[in-house]
């Protein structure tokens, strides 16, 4: 590939104001400059896919526009940190040119020629597959034995494997990992025929032990787990012919650009498809490690409109509260649980409990929970406790609570529920899921949790997601309860599934009524040090909604 950088630099006036004044000094507006120093770098894959990645800096930019010179009058494609990458779908020399923007709109651009040749164009029926037309999710086929696995590149023999021999995942294995299973890949068509991948992983990478000290810096772990680690923004896909030398099916590779990899971290980023239908595709990719030994990983995806083939489940509201009447909760739903309970509920909680005014109420459409310092009943401070006992209590269906969360270390508000029988059959035998909690110490990370006879306390069975603005907006905390399943969602994202393949009475107590509770706690086990300098904060909710199936 030649690469010829042409530089022209794009300056503006020196804007002067000058303002009179009684015997003042006059004013001057500084010289808005132009970034300098600006770099532009291509670099063409050489295996016919047409993958480019550009990389441009420069100092003082704050955008990039980059113009492709596939058409004219072509819009720019902006980047923000100057890298991008794009699939050329034709063979031919193009003029790329990136212009940086720093304030007020100064610019300086570059130019690069490029020359690509694109050798392969992937079947119209896998593009039609993957994409579904426009754009189209995948999530793990986790149901399925073999879903993640590993094997050699060849026998002892020298002869190409192809099978995960090695190890190979068993159904909802990876379950208790709290993030591989969240992750929704998505591949996208774009207008010009090129194909673009997303990974929605919520910043929670499920990485291969192998891979963890040299992309993240850190200590390598006793096993693979999932460490915070962004992957938003798309990426270009290009495709080509396999060449591997291991048996495969299609024959169809492709790499993602900038990186990018297919949910869980390898330090690859191509992957051989070595069977697809109308809703599945099984790929395979190479892992070199830091000692240069190579494994062949295998990765089993389904379509999320067809994942486990279930019907899309029909819903209509059972029971709400719009909280529209201002004064105390509506009485005919809501009871309270009073005081500190044993060992602060059984947490180490700071907070005494009340149905006062003071800590709960209804005003201009939303439920009011307050937590605040004061000297009550002994303790240090108090808030409210609500819940459905006895008011309303069902069996299965999708919950939807609309609400804005406290802030202040050592707050923790909850959104939860309880199993009805918990007199009798006492926790954790009793059940508890949790569809909300947040920990101020821990500001835009929320968690939803399972306590079961099998796990319960600092249970194994969670997950968490981060959510900016929880204390400055509204969000939805959602679970879909269902006799096979938990999801866990927030505001339509889902984070969380519980979906245990055993569902035995005994460790499983979620096919029986359950109530409702929403409570803001003060310090304790999961809240932590209380904040010295915390006086007072509110959950507000704007709704509390449940739906059953039709």
């Amino acid at each position: 590939m030649k690469s010829k950088i042409y530089f022209n630099m794009f300056f503006l006036l020196l804007l002067t104001a000058i303002f009179p004044a009684c015997e003042e000094d006059l004013s001057e507006i500084a010289a808005i400059n132009a970034p300098t120093n600006l770099m532009l770098t291509a670099s063409v894959m050489q295996d016919g896919s047409g993958l480019v990645n550009f990389d441009a800096s420069a100092e003082g930019a704050m955008v990039y526009h980059y113009y492709l010179g596939v058409s004219a009058g072509e819009r720019p494609v902006v980047s923000s940190d100057g890298n991008l990458d794009y699939a050329y779908r034709s063979s031919g020399d193009y003029t790329v040119n990136v212009v940086a923007y720093g304030p007020g709109g100064a610019a300086t651009n570059a130019t690069t020629e490029i020359s690509v040749e694109v050798t392969y164009e992937p079947p119209t029926d896998l593009v039609a597959i993957l994409t579904g037309g426009s754009s189209r999710n995948w999530l793990w086929d986790k149901a399925e034995p073999g879903h993640l696995g590993v094997g050699p590149l060849a026998d002892d023999g020298g002869n190409p494997v192809g099978e995960p021999i090695w190890y190979m995942a068993q159904p909802f294995e990876k379950e208790s990992e709290g993030c591989l299973y969240n992750d929704v890949m998505t591949f996208s068509l774009n207008g010009d025929n090129t194909i673009s991948y997303t990974l929605n992983n919520q910043g929670i990478t499920y990485f291969n032990r192998g891979e963890v000290n040299a992309e993240l810096g850190a200590a390598v772990p006793d096993a693979d787990r999932c460490y915070d680690y962004e992957t938003s923004g798309s990426s270009s896909v290009g495709f080509f012919e396999s060449d591997s030398g291991i048996p495969t099916t299609t024959d169809i590779s492709f790499t993602i650009g900038n990186n990018g990899f297919v949910s869980y971290f390898l330090g690859s980023n191509t992957y051989e498809i070595i069977s697809y239908s109308e809703d599945e595709i099984y790929l395979r990719t190479i892992q070199t490690d830091d000692g240069g030994a190579q494994f062949a990983w295998y990765q089993r995806l389904i379509a999320e409109d067809a994942e486990d083939g279930d019907p899309v489940v029909e819903y209509e509201e059972v029971w709400a509260d719009e909280f529209n009447t201002d004064g105390a909760p509506n009485a005919d739903n809501w009871t309270y649980d009073l005081g500190t309970g044993d060992n602060g509920w059984g947490n180490g909680e700071a907070q005494f409990y009340t149905d006062r005014a003071e800590n709960v109420y209804v005003d201009n459409g939303t439920l009011k929970i307050v937590a605040k310092r004061e000297n009550y009943n002994g303790t240090q401070f108090t808030s409210t406790r609500l819940k459905t006992e006895d008011k309303f209590e069902f069996t299965y269906g999708k919950i939807e609570v609309r609400a804005k969360l406290p802030n202040g270390g050592g707050t923790w508000p909850a959104i939860w529920m309880l199993g009805a029988d918990y007199q009798t059959n006492t926790w954790p035998a009793c059940g508890e899921m949790d569809i909300m909690e947040h920990v101020g110490n821990n500001q835009n990370v929320v968690q939803a949790a399972i306590h079961t006879p099998s796990s319960f306390g600092d249970t194994e069975n969670k997950a968490s997601t981060t959510v900016n603005g929880v204390s400055d907006d509204f969000h939805v905390y959602e679970l879909e309860w269902t006799a096979d399943a938990l999801k866990f969602s927030v505001d339509g994202n889902n984070f969380y599934t519980y979906e245990p393949e055993v569902k035995d009475a005994s460790t499983y107590p979620f096919n029986k009524d359950f109530f409702l509770i929403l409570n803001v706690a003060i310090g304790g086990a999961l809240g932590g040090e209380i904040d010295n300098t915390f006086t007072e904060g509110v959950m507000e909710v704007d709704y509390v909604r449940v739906y059953q199936q039709k």
